[in-house]
């Protein structure tokens, strides 16, 4: 699909103008629907606890859990931050790598590549009384296989920004927990509290977010665009409906667009995530991949690459604490003037000090105009 000429730019402004309030409005009905959403614990008697997890099944556990595996790093993060790292036997490959990041995890505690394709073997000799997913992956298939091995299935979306606080809670409860849960969710209330009494009434700037691929933008139904809506953004993609799309332009997490559709857009700013690494990016590589996107073809009218505001973002801070921590950049980006004394990196080397126990090394995110400079 191309979008050549000035009328067509004009229609498909007009209609991201037209979705805008609209997306605002359905943004807040989200976060209020989500502090009554699923998962939900709903009782807890001889050691059992009877609980609904994020796709709606009641289900009920031993507790504390002592064997587990875990897929998602957000998921293996929320267990660690509440202290159920001991009871993790079994991680996928981002864990698995990440040996700075993950000092306790051994090679022998690879259970699968990723939650697209766990290694059913390897699970089932690692006799866990759980195996937690997020919605996003095949977990009916997990559930079938590994009912028949009495292993239970949990799906907790640990990237869902709107759902942090049940998934930390239910976390809190699965794993005897509950003052270190309810620790974590505090600092996590803190900082959305902040966001949305800041940026009260304030007239949303469009910002056009991309991940590691060039022109794979995130839609509504992503954390990522969570992430943008919480920090004051408005994602110039979010009235685009995924149901429709050909399959071969990707998923919400992962959305392919014209080079003419960004434009036509007009973004006042631009975030780029990457790396997916715990160490932060040189500052070369930050600058080589900002000028490069300042230097694409009809960009430099942009007024997002007029004013120099093209942001380059780590995974590490964006998903930082259910990715309050990224919403809390945008905003600092989009509206200094309301957050001068806020400062993201603080509340990152909190989040990773005090909650990952590993240490913070700073240097996650940088803007185009701070290089020039």
């Amino acid at each position: 699909m191309q979008y050549g000429g000035q009328a067509s730019r004009l229609a498909i402004f007009s209609r991201w103008l037209a979705t805008a309030l609209l997306a605002y409005a359905t943004l807040l009905v989200a976060h209020a629907q989500a502090q009554d959403a699923l998962p939900a614990i709903l009782g807890k008697q001889a050691g059992q606890l009877h609980f609904r997890d994020d796709v709606g099944r009641e289900l009920s556990l031993s507790v504390p859990l002592t064997r587990v595996v875990v897929f998602n790093r957000y998921t293996t993060e929320f267990v660690r931050a509440v202290g159920g790292m001991p009871a993790v036997v079994g991680v996928d490959i981002d864990s698995a790598r990440g040996k700075s990041y993950w000092p306790t995890v051994t090679p022998a505690m690879l259970a699968g590549q990723g939650q697209s394709s766990p290694n059913y073997e390897a699970i089932v000799a690692m006799h866990p009384q759980a195996v937690f997913l997020p919605r996003n992956s095949d977990w009916q298939k997990a559930a079938e296989v590994l009912g028949h091995f009495n292993i239970a299935v949990v799906v907790v979306t640990a990237w869902d920004v709107l759902r942090h606080e049940q998934n930390v809670t239910l976390l809190g409860q699965l794993f005897g927990q509950p003052q270190r849960a309810e620790k974590l969710n505090a600092f996590y209330r803190g900082y959305r509290d902040l966001l949305l009494q800041r940026l009260k009434g304030v007239k949303r700037k469009r910002v056009y977010i991309e991940e590691v691929g060039n022109y794979k933008t995130l839609l509504r139904g992503s954390g990522w665009h969570d992430m943008v809506e919480l920090g004051g953004g408005e994602n110039v993609f979010g009235d685009v409906a995924i149901a429709g799309q050909s399959t071969a332009r990707g998923t919400v997490q992962g959305f392919a667009v014209d080079p003419e559709e960004v434009i036509a857009r007009q973004p006042e700013a631009i975030v780029k995530l990457e790396p997916a690494q715990y160490l932060p990016h040189p500052r070369a590589f930050s600058r080589q991949v900002l000028d490069g996107i300042a230097a694409r073809p009809g960009f430099g009218n942009l007024p997002a690459v007029r004013s120099g505001q093209i942001y380059h973002i780590s995974y590490y801070l964006a998903g930082g604490c259910s990715k309050i921590i990224g919403a809390l950049q945008i905003a600092k980006w989009l509206y200094p003037e309301r957050f001068a004394d806020v400062d993201p990196e603080q509340a990152m080397k909190v989040w990773l000090e005090q909650f990952q126990n590993v240490p913070a090394p700073g240097g996650y995110s940088v803007s185009l105009a701070e290089l020039r400079r």
